[in-house]
């Protein structure tokens, strides 16, 4: 991120809200104990924790959605007797959730103020609500239009409107957590701008990303989680991402990036997976060819909107597509997302909570939900089968809480993507697609996806990677295919791939300017 206007020394000023020795549990399980935090004026302070240390909790507290067991919650400080939504609204504490809650069947500018729309009359002003609407969508760089329908805008756009619909109210402190996890560059980089923006005016924000350049750009001090608790409180300009991600995770995480296979390990040149001449109608994709080699991680790269997302969801049977999918002895393309699994792909989708998970499921009912039939008999499922598929991807994949009756909704983002992955692992494929599957994961979580992949490779299997981290994509992948315009218009390997070779071929092989 470019975003990084200079520091400067300002008075301690008076605390917006404070949190003394909060607790918060459900069911017995602790998700908050003994967590302090304080938010003086005109301050960006960064909640630093791996996903499920309870940060999204805090907020939820914050916001009056939860209301804690124990502990001091004050605003202005004046004791909370009860932190409800409204005696957060009317505190100045506006929130932006890791979940979108837009409504789909309403415009941006309805979703932007619901609740709070200007009338004439008895009637909604419609011309005021487009107006201040737009002013928001201005506030963070935004082009989309007040008028347009939330249902037909792409993931970036619409976590964009989440956050106008915050800014609209003018809040006094506003919690973003995990605000830049589906946004462009161009667009995360106005974001952070708007975080200045609002501090100079003496507005004070509470920011959460997995980030570290995020962090490190726009925050004055860090609280950093761990299991439920606050274990530190640093000034940004006392502490090194080093020491940061070591307090988050509890040791030293020495390479993000698990080392890749040598030159004499690379996988056979007989593909795993072959796409030939794949179209997808209704999108940019057009004439795709690629191939996936067992034992190898194939990257897909490109600005948003050339067609990536729709060239996997072509493969995986999600879309109508047209050409050729080959994959062992089985041809398509597919027609359906089962028929895809039992030729043997599995896509792991970029939203995992429309896309991946039924919330109101449990853990246990999630994991199994695509592999039914390897625990079933007549028709009825064996629960002993069922309740052992469940504990062996916990435990593998460190699944918190651990317990498989919790409802996936009650999970962490980090651990509902790890739900996710499992559902995938059982189905057992031969080639795994993933879509952003590190988006809003904190970095040892994301260190457990890489090693995972790797481990998939190194079952001679082949896996599609599909993200929006550049970084991550040069880190992690053998080779890199580029979209541009629906086409892939390049692929990178070895000491090609670098990340300025893919932004430059993310232009259609001009340079970025």
């Amino acid at each position: 991120m470019t975003v990084s206007p200079p520091h400067t020394e300002t008075p301690e000023l008076e605390l917006i809200i404070e949190l003394r020795g909060v607790h918060k549990s459900f069911g017995g399980v602790h998700a908050l104990r003994n967590v302090n935090l304080a938010v003086p004026a005109a301050t960006v302070i960064g909640l630093a924790g791996e996903n499920g240390a309870g940060k999204s909790t805090l907020l939820k507290v914050l916001s009056g959605i939860y209301t804690p067991d124990s502990g001091l919650v004050l605003f202005d400080g004046i004791a909370q007797a009860d932190v409800t939504p409204t005696a957060a609204r009317r505190a100045g504490i506006g929130a932006v959730a890791q979940e979108l809650s837009l409504f789909n069947h309403l415009s941006v500018a309805e979703n932007i103020l619901v609740g709070q729309e200007p009338l004439r009359g008895r009637f909604v002003d419609r011309r005021r609500l487009n107006e201040l609407a737009q002013g928001a969508l201005d506030q963070i760089g935004s082009r989309v239009s007040p008028k347009d329908m939330v249902r037909d805008l792409p993931f970036a756009d619409r976590q964009l409107v989440e956050i106008a619909k915050a800014l609209v109210s003018n809040p006094r402190v506003l919690i973003l957590d995990e605000p830049t996890s589906g946004l462009r560059e161009s667009e995360a980089e106005r974001l952070l701008q708007t975080i200045h923006e609002l501090k100079a005016s003496g507005h004070s924000v509470i920011f959460i990303t997995h980030r570290m350049s995020e962090m490190f750009a726009v925050c004055d001090r860090f609280t950093i989680l761990k299991d439920g608790e606050s274990v530190a409180m640093r000034d940004a300009d006392d502490i090194e991402p080093d020491e940061l991600i070591r307090l988050m995770v509890g040791y030293e995480l020495t390479a993000l990036f698990p080392k890749k296979p040598a030159a004499t390990d690379q996988p056979s040149d007989e593909p795993l997976l072959s796409i030939s001449n794949l179209s997808v109608p209704g999108s940019p994709v057009n004439s795709v060819d690629l191939t996936v080699r067992s034992g190898e991680i194939v990257g897909l790269a490109g600005l948003a909107g050339n067609g990536q997302n729709e060239l996997l969801e072509g493969i995986a049977g999600v879309r109508h597509a047209r050409g050729q999918v080959v994959i062992g002895n089985r041809s398509g393309p597919f027609s359906h997302p089962s028929k895809a699994l039992r030729a043997g792909i599995s896509l792991v989708p970029e939203d995992r909570k429309t896309q991946s998970l039924i919330q109101s499921f449990s853990i246990r009912q999630n994991l199994t939900l695509s592999t039914l039939g390897k625990i079933s008999r007549l028709g009825f499922i064996s629960r002993r089968k069922d309740q052992a598929v469940a504990e062996r991807w916990i435990k593998e994949l460190n699944i918190r809480p651990s317990d498989p009756s919790v409802e996936a909704g009650a999970l962490s983002g980090g651990n509902q993507q790890k739900v996710v992955v499992g559902k995938s692992l059982q189905a057992d494929p031969s080639v795994y697609i993933f879509s952003d599957p590190t988006r809003g994961i904190d970095v040892g979580t994301k260190h457990e996806i890489y090693l995972l992949m790797r481990k998939i490779t190194a079952d001679r299997k082949g896996v599609l990677l599909l993200s929006t981290d550049l970084t991550e994509v040069v880190g992690v992948c053998d080779r890199v295919l580029v979209m541009f315009r629906g086409r892939i218009v390049d692929e990178l390997a070895g000491d090609d791939l670098t990340e300025q070779n893919v932004t430059r071929a993310s232009f259609g092989g001009e340079k970025a300017s």
